[in-house]
C-alpha cells in the first residue's frame, strides 16, 4: 500500500509545471482591469478640459498683465477664449478679486461623470492666477 502512495505523490517538477492562472482567475483579473480602464476613460476628458482651462488662464494672464485691465475686460477675454476652446462655463462663476498688484482670477469647479448605475466619478479643480496692473 505504501508503494501506491508514492506513485501518486506530486513531485516538485510536477508542481512547477502546474503553475499558472485558471480561467476563473483570468476572468476576475480581466474584470478588475476593465473596471479601472472604464474609470480612466470617464476621467480623461475632465482632465483634458482642465488642461485647456489652465492654458486659457495662463494666456489671459500673459496678455492682460501690465495693461491695467478691469474685471469686465478680464471676463470678456475669458468669454472669448472659452468660446474658441468650446468650454461651457458661466463666466460669472469665476471669482475675480482685487489684489495688491492687480486682480486675482480663481476658477473652482467640480466635474461629474456617470460611472456605473448611480455611482459617479467626481473630480474637483482649482486654479488661480494673478493679473498685474
Amino acid at each position: 500500500m505504501e508503494s501506491h502512495r508514492q506513485r501518486h505523490r506530486m513531485t516538485s517538477a510536477t508542481r512547477h509545471s502546474q503553475a499558472g492562472m485558471t480561467a476563473l482567475g483570468f476572468l476576475i483579473l480581466a474584470v478588475l482591469v476593465g473596471i479601472v480602464a472604464f474609470a480612466v476613460l470617464k476621467v480623461t476628458p475632465m482632465y483634458i478640459k482642465n488642461m485647456r482651462m489652465s492654458t486659457i488662464l495662463d494666456d489671459v494672464k500673459k496678455e492682460l498683465s501690465g495693461e491695467a485691465p478691469t474685471p469686465q475686460t478680464i471676463r470678456n477675454e475669458l468669454a472669448r477664449r472659452f468660446s474658441i476652446e468650446d468650454i461651457r462655463m458661466d463666466i460669472n462663476a469665476l471669482k475675480i478679486t482685487q489684489s495688491k498688484n492687480g486682480y486675482t482670477l480663481r476658477v473652482q469647479y467640480d466635474e461629474r461623470a456617470p460611472y456605473i448605475a448611480n455611482v459617479y466619478l467626481v473630480v474637483a479643480f482649482d486654479k488661480q492666477v494673478e493679473i498685474t496692473r
